[in-house]
């Protein structure tokens, strides 16, 4: 009997499907990006990134102050490549107004992957992780860590139960757990009143990571300040906020991000080797934080991008053809239940309707078929669930 791949694709595509594993098994853990998929399988045509997480309405913002801001002065892209960018502190100090944080606290990196390395490394030798996760938070432990996990409940819609991610902690002899709220890849946010629980009964740990690069998406902006959690960890020193920018702000390119701890950890870091760790483009970038139209100009923009996404959660969720999860990001996880290997549906929505979604096989902690789609604009989202649609009813 013939398996589902071979039934459901032609040998043309049987071929593509090979190559694309190759390619796929060379990225590791995570998906080639598109430039590294273009240059190895310029047959295929990505027409709608549906993999990688960001907020396209933001890119065009950044673009447009950028392209302005180019238009005004002819060396301003030449001096970005010359001159070298301000020291970290320095950008701490520009940005803290935006986040309203004492300079002091903030670490800013080259991109969030940054500040977790440097955090794990730096300030932990046990890490206890939620499962399923963002894979850097047990990839960037070095061999003399050790990692132990706390599984997640998929019937559950993988909500986080405090008490018993508390007692697994403790038990596990860690001195270092990670929160990801909301979580990657399966979207669930943790109430701050749970949050505030964890961490105060793991306040005695060495140290609590807070992810929150995904906050944008899960409640709306005030009118002086961004979503953040920052003040629900204030009383906690042992807490770091990570932050990535790519998310919200669509700037993966550049990368960009930050974290938040205490003084005496900024400046153990700085001291040792992370003094001029952005790019001239990741400093303007910071730059226009203390532009208070850019700040007006992404609230509503967020706004207008968190209406696509609560529009797309609502026609999924009540799609028959497939089983998404509530999510308070702007991605949704999806689990495939007609017989079909996330392998397989991941390839068929790239080669017949250029979607690129993320194939999820690798993650830790999913057990079945789970693909993560990322949501875009409004006709890209229309798109998107058409070809899913197609390639699963």
């Amino acid at each position: 009997m013939l398996d589902l791949q071979t039934q459901r694709t032609t040998p043309q595509e049987r071929d593509l499907i090979a190559r694309l594993e190759r390619l796929s098994s060379s990225a590791g853990s995570h998906s080639p990006s598109l430039t590294m998929m273009q240059e190895a399988l310029p047959d295929i045509d990505v027409r709608i990134d549906a993999c990688y997480l960001s907020n396209p309405l933001a890119t065009d913002l950044f673009w447009s102050h950028f392209n302005s801001d180019a238009s005004k002065d002819p060396r301003f892209f030449m001096r970005m490549l010359e001159a070298y960018p301000s020291q970290n502190r320095i950008i701490a100090e520009r940005f803290s107004h935006a986040i309203a944080v004492d300079p002091g606290r903030i670490f800013i990196a080259n991109g969030a992957t940054e500040a977790i390395q440097a955090v794990l490394h730096n300030y932990s030798s046990h890490v206890h992780v939620n499962v399923p996760t963002f894979s850097p938070y047990y990839e960037f432990a070095t061999p003399k860590h050790e990692v132990t996990t706390f599984q997640l409940d998929q019937d559950e819609d993988f909500v986080l139960d405090p008490e018993r991610y508390v007692q697994s902690v403790k038990r596990s002899g860690a001195d270092a757990a990670i929160l990801i709220t909301p979580n990657n890849p399966d979207g669930y946010q943790i109430p701050d009143d749970h949050l505030e629980w964890i961490l105060s009964q793991l306040s005695d740990l060495r140290t609590v990571v807070v992810d929150e690069s995904f906050i944008h998406f899960s409640r709306e902006a005030e009118s002086q300040r961004l979503p953040t959690l920052v003040g629900l960890t204030d009383n906690y020193p042992n807490t770091t906020i990570v932050k990535s920018m790519s998310k919200d702000f669509g700037i993966a390119g550049i990368r960009a991000g930050y974290a938040i701890m205490k003084p005496s950890r900024v400046n153990e870091l700085l001291d040792h080797g992370y003094l001029w760790n952005i790019n001239g483009l990741a400093e303007y970038f910071f730059s226009l934080f203390s532009r208070p139209e850019f700040l007006d100009e992404y609230r509503t923009v967020l706004k207008t991008y968190n209406g696509y996404i609560f529009e797309f959660k609502l026609k999924t969720s009540a799609a028959g053809f497939i089983r998404s999860y509530p999510t308070g990001a702007n991605f949704q996880l999806m689990r495939i239940t007609n017989g079909m290997t996330s392998e397989l549906v991941t390839t068929l929505l790239l080669l017949r309707h250029g979607v690129y979604v993320r194939n999820c096989a690798d993650k830790i902690g999913l057990d079945g078929e789970f693909i993560r789609v990322a949501i875009r604009t409004e006709p890209e989202n229309a798109l998107i669930f058409q070809a899913l649609e197609d390639v699963l009813a």
